[in-house]
């Protein structure tokens, strides 16, 4: 298994990430929109573990769970916390399917 930061112990031992999901999530680069969607967005990815981040333009993504939040701030995480999950699954298609064979766990 190669070296882990501390951190993501927990991650590396879930069957859906394993140590060479956790390997893609610290080398990939994912890039976030603006505002405060884009603000949560961008902490759950860093605390997933990618250290490199870019901001792009302003685009507008469909929320399809926009109507289950009545106040604007708590729609904001809402929609940030499912774009960094968005981000995540496709970096790790494992992560919402079957899990990687060599979790990294002993």
């Amino acid at each position: 298994m190669t070296e882990v930061d501390e951190r993501y112990t927990r991650q590396v031992r879930l069957p859906e990430v394993g140590a060479s999901g956790q390997a893609r999530i610290a080398e990939a680069t994912l890039s976030v929109g603006q505002g405060a969607a884009a603000q949560v967005e961008r902490e759950y990815l860093e605390r997933a573990g990618v250290r490199h981040i870019l901001t792009r333009e302003l685009e507008l993504q469909p929320f399809a769970h926009a109507q289950h939040f009545s106040h604007a701030g708590c729609r904001e995480v809402a929609r940030g916390a499912w774009l960094a999950l968005r981000e995540l699954r496709a970096l790790l298609p494992s992560f919402a399917g079957q899990p990687e064979s060599g979790n990294g766990s002993s």
